[in-house]
């Protein structure tokens, strides 16, 4: 696992390398156990390592045997042992075993094509030096980051963060991004929020050379393709192995490995498989003074069936008040995720005594666990009712819940559905996601801010029109499994790890596990009402009963207490007139009503006021300008 970075355009081999040791210096924590630089004509290339296999040998860069291609490599490919024997077989040599090594000789064998080989979590810069030629190459699940520009020449990084500190100031926000933040609470690839920066999209290949940017997809998608029907039994016995297997290959290194266990069925689905292959294993969650928040009593009752050690951390309004300062040390593109301030701090927690962790992250997405998916059927029955019956009925009887800080609570999940529940399933899925309606943001915005022309939701409408035939619940499954999983939730995992200086892995992502899920019917991922049918069938007897029966609980904090008291004061500052009026971006009075509202627990606005707060907090950090 590292940090890499890299330029290419019109400079001297000095400048172009001091450019690349200060934007390694802006991720150090991401590989603070070698750096390493290499220059040619017009191109530097540098990587902050964090040493997980091969220790003495595998310094970045590597190149190949005549010193030809070069690579700087962020992540772990692990079915690398195999190709290696391939590729020795043709003649390749090697000088040390690292994963990185062999992405040198594969392309050297194969060219970009030999990329789909690749299972694994990766992203990384090739330059051929015969050719002339960058290429930069993203895993298909983008469980790993990078971010590039081009100008006059490009530049690339693992971290947007990277960019701004280089030109501190100089940047300019980009709108269209900013609306499609507050309309998703991430900012869907490849869009970002900074003008002229973009992320590489998952399973895509850039190419540069004579000045000239080239974008090519090496992997398809990854889009529901249900192969013929097979008997249950063998499903579940293939899953099995695979699970197996998956756990197996992720767990290799040669620095100690632990697993995150929430007590959710992903995790404790790794930790099992681990427990079984690394007796012992040890693992960590994060406990919360909140009754409703907490699950780490699930936690505990895994570890202890399993015969783990475990560890627990207990996050307070404290720890998180202390967090929030710190938010942008290690969030350098807003997302409107507040897990990422417990994941961090469970993340420093276990890196103080593994330097590798599983976690469970993926396991939605494969497996259908979501309950937004069962809500998508209850919306089809909300609108074949009389229009009278939910005007006169339902509505009134909602609207009048009263409002609640406890987690998922009853007020929050129906004043929620209701909003968008008769919108097309893409839209309705979306909003249900995040804080702001598209009608919403008009008022969030001053004039002239929004182009009315854009469409917020152009990405995921693109996507659900793949396919005809999908389900509200699969197109929903398929959305979070392509925009909600790389760019929300893989962000938060990757810079909160490696903010903490360990590396995350996701057995859950495997390409393996991947290839299953999409040919599976969507009945054996959501069968009646449970969710993730055929994980839970092969999971049962081998966890504890309340762990395979209990309902999904994300990893949320108590926020809307917090907002309400100890947090208001600062959220009312972060969110007054003044610092709004600095960004220029902002309706300060509907601002300051959805403020009151929660205060006065009129409504619960969390899941509006939380993007707000990320994003002032991120705009005041890195001082980006209006266009």
């Amino acid at each position: 696992m590292c940090g890499i970075c890299g330029i290419s355009g019109n400079a001297g081999r000095d400048e172009l390398t001091a450019r690349v040791k200060s934007m390694l210096g802006a991720m150090r924590y991401r590989g603070p156990d070698q750096q390493g630089i290499h220059a040619f004509d017009g191109c530097a290339i540098g990587a902050n390592r964090l040493s997980i296999i091969d220790l003495q040998k595998g310094d970045q860069p590597i190149h190949n045997e005549d010193a030809s291609v070069w690579i700087v490599y962020n992540g772990e490919v692990y079915n690398f042992r195999d190709l290696r024997t391939v590729l020795a077989g043709q003649g390749h040599r090697f000088v040390t075993d690292t994963d990185t090594e062999v992405i040198v000789h594969l392309y050297e064998q194969e060219g970009i094509a030999g990329f789909e080989k690749l299972n694994g979590m990766f992203a990384f810069a090739l330059y051929d030096d015969k050719q002339k030629k960058l290429i930069l190459v993203r895993d298909r699940i983008g469980i790993k980051p990078l971010y590039y520009s081009v100008d006059d020449g490009i530049v690339f990084a693992s971290e947007m963060k990277v960019f701004l500190a280089q030109e501190r100031g100089a940047r300019r926000l980009n709108l269209q991004g900013v609306a499609r933040y507050f309309a998703h609470d991430y900012t869907p690839a490849p869009d970002t929020v900074v003008d002229g920066i973009c992320k590489l999209l998952p399973g895509m290949c850039l190419v540069y050379e004579q000045g000239h940017s080239s974008l090519t997809r090496y992997a398809a998608v990854p889009v529901p393709a249900p192969r013929r029907v097979v008997r249950q039994r063998e499903l579940e016995a293939h899953l099995d192995t695979l699970l197996n297997d998956s756990v197996r290959d992720q767990l290799a290194a040669d620095v100690p490995v632990g697993v995150f266990l929430s007590g959710g069925i992903d995790s404790s689905t790794v930790a099992y498989f681990a427990s079984k292959l690394q007796p012992g294993i040890e693992t960590f969650s994060m406990a919360f003074d909140e009754p409703s928040f907490d699950e780490d009593r699930y936690a505990v009752m895994v570890s202890r069936h399993l015969g783990l050690k475990h560890t627990s951390g207990m996050f307070t309004f404290d720890v998180f008040r202390g967090l929030f300062d710190r938010l942008m040390d290690f969030m350098d593109e807003p997302v409107a995720d507040p897990s990422f301030l417990p994941t961090y701090y469970l993340s420093r927690m276990a890196g103080r005594q593994v330097k590798v962790v599983l976690s469970g992250e993926g396991g939605d997405e494969m497996f259908a666990g979501y309950p937004t998916y069962q809500a998508h059927r209850l919306a089809a029955v909300y609108a074949a009712l009389p229009g009278f019956v939910r005007r006169y009925g339902i509505e009134p009887i909602v609207a009048g819940l009263p409002v609640s800080s406890k987690n998922f609570s009853l007020d929050f999940v129906a004043k929620k559905f209701l909003g968008p529940a008769l919108l097309p399933a893409y839209k309705r899925h979306l909003q249900w996601m995040s804080g702001f309606s598209g009608a919403e943001l008009n008022l969030l915005f001053n004039e002239g801010i929004l182009d009315q022309s854009t469409d917020i939701y152009q990405r995921a409408g693109e996507l659900a029109a793949t396919d005809s035939a999908l389900s509200a619940p699969e197109i929903a499954n398929m959305l979070d499994l392509l925009m909600y999983l790389p760019d929300d939730l893989l962000v938060k995992v990757d810079r909160t790890t490696m903010a903490a200086s360990i590396e995350s892995r996701v057995p859950l992502l495997d390409q393996r596990i991947v290839d299953f899920s999409m040919s599976l019917p969507f009945g054996y991922k959501i069968r009646g009402l449970t969710l993730k049918y055929l994980l839970k069938r092969v999971m049962r007897g081998r966890l504890p009963g309340p762990i395979i029966s209990r309902k999904k609980k994300g990893f949320g904090i108590p926020l809307t207490a917090w907002l309400q008291h100890e947090f208001r004061h600062e959220a009312e500052s972060l969110l007054s007139v003044e610092s709004l009026g600095h960004s220029g971006l902002f309706n300060a009075d509907y601002v300051a009503r959805l403020l009151r509202e929660h205060v006065t627990t009129a409504y619960d606005h969390r899941k509006k006021l939380w993007p707000l707060l990320v994003f002032v907090k991120w705009l005041q950090t890195y001082k980006i300008k209006l266009p």
